[in-house]
């Protein structure tokens, strides 16, 4: 029993947002933009954002695992979206830190990583490694 409230204590903890970092009074958000770049490496330009738009976004679109096509920039309303259609798939971030849109996949979060381990440990110390 302690095994498992020790990995809900972990996974609670592991779920945490970090804090957002503030920025400076008057000045306003910079996020990564480009449009229908093929490459990350081409998405690079920094740009300064209006005080209204308070996220950054990244939009990934991969066309039948052959071509994938990535825009970024900023937004006042950023909605995360993921769809995947018969030839290909389409998946939309959203983040609020300066330069935090600088991958162009959609990266697998730390606190996942941290969660699925401390399951997993959790199992073991629970029904112990000669019941599985």
């Amino acid at each position: 029993m302690k095994a498992v409230l020790l990995a809900l204590l972990a996974a609670v903890l592991a779920l945490q947002p970090a804090p957002p970092h503030p920025h400076l009074a008057g000045t306003a958000l910079q996020c990564y933009s480009c449009q229908a770049e093929v490459s990350n490496q081409h998405c690079q330009h920094v740009q300064n954002c209006s005080h209204s738009e308070t996220q950054c976004w990244t939009e990934r679109i991969r066309a039948a695992d052959l071509l994938t096509f990535i825009s970024k920039g900023c937004s006042s309303h950023c909605v995360e979206d993921s769809e995947n259609y018969y030839v290909g798939e389409k998946n939309v971030t959203c983040c609020s830190t300066d330069l935090c849109n600088a991958s162009g996949a959609h990266a697998l979060q730390p606190a996942i990583v941290t969660l699925t381990l401390l399951t997993a440990l959790g199992v073991l110390l629970f029904w112990g490694p000669g019941q599985l």
